[in-house]
């Protein structure tokens, strides 16, 4: 890719980070939805610990309308490692923090944390879709 192409595209890929946090904090579910690749994966701690997996756009929203409906919260991502594998092909890693309000369950998801977010990107249709989030805490405050 020509260096205009990449920056553009990296930039285009920030704006959809951007927009997928503020459908989340938002409840702005058709919002969230249009973000993500048909075949989005959630890879998760403490869905990890408990064998669970959420692929698919249906199951990725229910899962977070399930933990993030009722709870104000507010994800704030920062210092982007975006890297284009291919034209339609990408990773990003982004630092990460998260508040969930008092509504939040307990053991299933921290209060407020900070970690990585490690993500992968497809450009389906000419438009990056998130295609994977995988998420690496490093500590969380109760």
């Amino acid at each position: 890719m020509e260096m205009l192409d990449r920056l553009f595209a990296i930039e285009e890929i920030k704006q959809l980070r951007a927009r997928y946090c503020r459908g989340i904090d938002t409840k702005d579910w058709d919002l969230l939805a249009s973000t993500l690749a048909s075949d989005v994966e959630l890879d998760l701690p403490s869905l990890r610990a408990g064998g669970r997996e959420v692929r698919g756009t249906e199951a990725f929203l229910s899962l977070v309308k399930e933990w993030f409906g009722s709870a104000p919260s507010l994800h704030a991502n920062h210092l982007p490692e975006i890297a284009l594998l291919a034209p339609d092909r990408a990773t990003g890693i982004w630092a990460q923090e998260h508040y969930l309000g008092p509504l939040y369950e307990a053991g299933v998801h921290h209060g407020h944390g900070y970690g990585y977010s490690h993500d992968e990107y497809a450009r389906i249709e000419g438009e990056w879709k998130v295609a994977k989030v995988r998420l690496e805490p490093l500590f969380t405050i109760e």
